[in-house]
C-alpha cells in the first residue's frame, strides 16, 4: 500500500523548491524497526537545498511505529509511504526503488542521513554529463547522543589519507583494492534498471553493495568519485560489515572474496590482478591474527601460536616474529597481539593511500 498526501510542505531549505515534473532524485529508504532515527533521516532530506526529490520510505515489517513517524510529513507531496511485510533490506530497497519515478535513484538507510547541499552537489556532475552512470562521495560517521562527528571519514577510515580532486572516475582495480563506494550514491535509473538494482539475483547477499559497484564498472558505466564529505552514518559493533560474532566475520570475508576474485577475473586487467593479490595478502594476514586472538580466548595455545606463525608467514615482521617467540615461552604474551592488530591497521591504511596516490597520478582528473 503507498501512502502519500498532497498539500503544502513544511517550511523548507533556503533555495530549495518543488519539482513541476519528475524529480531528478529518489531517495529510496527501507525502515525496519527503525522508528527512533527514521526523523533525523526524513529532515536532512527535508533539508536539501536543491528541492527536485522525492522520498520513499518502506516501511519493511507493518510497524506501525515506523508508519506514524512518515504519516507526519505527509503533508510534504515528495514523501511517500510503501508498507509491506519485512522482505529484508534488499527486498526493502527493491520495493521504493518500484515505486520511486527519479532520474537518479539513491539509497538512504533510516539510520543514516545526508547533507543539505547532497543533491545540489552531485546533481551538478550527473547533470552535466549524460555519460557518468553515478556518483559516490565521502562521508562522515557519527555517535549518538548528539550527532558527534568522528575525526575520521568513510574514506579515511578505509585508508584513503587524501581526497581526490575533482571527479574521478573508479576502475575495478580502484574498487578491489580500496573502500568499497559509499552506498548513499546516486544512480541514473536507467543503469539501476540494466543492472537489476542492489542485490538482484546475488549469492552474495551481505557484500551486495560492492558486488553492484563492480558489475556497473565491468558492464562499461563510468562511476565516479568526488571527494566532499555529502554522507552521514551511524555504523554500529555488530553491524553486517562489522560483526561481533566470529563465524559472521568469516561469513563476511568468504563472500567479499568471492565476489573480488570474480570481479578480477572477469576484468582482465594487471592491475586489478594485482589489486586483488594485495588484498588477499591483507585479508589472509588480519584473518590469522583474528583466529589467534580468537584460539587464545578459548584457551587454545597451540592453535593460537599456529595462527600467529601463519602470519608471521604470510607478512613477516619484528613484531609477529617477537609474537611467535613470546607464544612459544610465554602463551600469556598474547595479549600483545592487540596492539599488533592496531599497528596492522595503521600499515594497512599507509599502503591504500600510496597505492591509491600513485593510480590517481596516472590519470587524467576530471573536472
Amino acid at each position: 500500500m503507498t501512502t502519500s498526501s498532497d498539500g503544502g510542505g513544511p517550511a523548507r531549505a533556503a533555495g530549495s523548491h518543488l519539482p513541476d515534473g519528475p524529480p531528478a532524485f529518489s531517495f529510496l529508504t527501507t525502515a525496519y524497526r527503525a522508528a527512533d532515527t527514521l526523523g533525523r533521516t526524513i529532515d536532512a532530506v527535508l533539508a536539501q537545498t536543491r528541492g527536485d526529490w522525492e522520498l520513499v520510505v518502506v516501511d519493511n515489517g507493518n510497524d506501525d511505529a515506523v508508519a506514524a513517524v512518515v504519516e507526519a510529513h505527509l503533508d510534504d507531496p515528495r514523501i511517500h509511504l510503501v508498507r509491506q511485510e519485512n522482505k529484508g533490506a534488499v527486498g526493502g530497497v527493491r520495493a521504493a526503488a518500484e515505486h520511486a519515478t527519479g532520474r537518479y535513484l539513491v539509497v538512504l538507510n533510516a539510520d543514516d542521513a545526508v547533507t543539505p547541499d547532497f543533491c545540489a552537489r552531485t546533481g551538478e556532475v550527473l547533470d552535466a554529463d549524460p555519460g557518468v552512470a553515478a556518483v559516490t562521495c565521502d562521508a562522515v560517521q557519527f555517535v549518538d547522543p548528539g550527532q558527534q562527528l568522528l575525526a575520521r571519514t568513510y574514506l579515511q577510515t578505509a585508508g584513503l589519507a587524501e581526497a581526490p580532486e575533482g571527479a574521478v572516475r573508479l576502475g575495478v582495480a580502484d574498487i578491489i583494492d580500496g573502500p568499497c563506494p559509499y552506498y548513499s550514491a546516486p544512480i541514473r535509473r536507467e543503469v539501476w534498471d540494466a543492472l537489476g538494482g542492489m542485490g538482484h539475483d546475488t549469492d552474495a547477499p551481505v557484500v551486495h553493495d560492492l558486488e553492484f559497484w563492480l558489475r556497473a564498472i565491468l558492464a562499461g558505466h563510468d562511476v565516479r568519485l568526488i571527494g566532499d564529505r555529502l554522507g552521514l552514518f551511524r555504523l554500529e559493533r555488530g553491524s553486517e560489515s562489522r560483526p561481533l560474532d566470529p563465524d559472521a566475520t568469516e561469513e563476511f570475508e568468504r563472500q567479499r572474496e568471492l565476489v573480488l576474485r570474480r570481479a578480477a577475473d572477469a576484468a582482465a586487467d594487471p592491475d586489478a590482478r594485482e589489486a586483488l593479490d594485495r588484498v588477499l595478502r591483507r585479508l589472509t594476514y588480519q584473518q590469522a591474527i583474528r583466529r589467534a586472538r580468537v584460539a587464545f580466548s578459548r584457551g587454545d595455545a597451540a592453535a593460537a601460536r599456529r595462527h600467529v606463525g601463519e602470519a608471521h608467514a604470510q607478512r613477516p615482521s619484528a613484531r609477529t616474529g617477537a609474537l611467535v617467540v613470546a607464544l612459544r615461552v610465554a602463551p600469556g604474551a598474547l595479549s600483545a597481539v592487540h596492539p599488533l592488530k592496531r599497528g596492522l591497521q595503521a600499515r594497512v591504511a599507509r599502503l591504500r593511500a600510496r597505492d591509491w596516490r600513485a593510480r590517481w597520478s596516472r590519470r587524467r582528473t576530471v573536472r
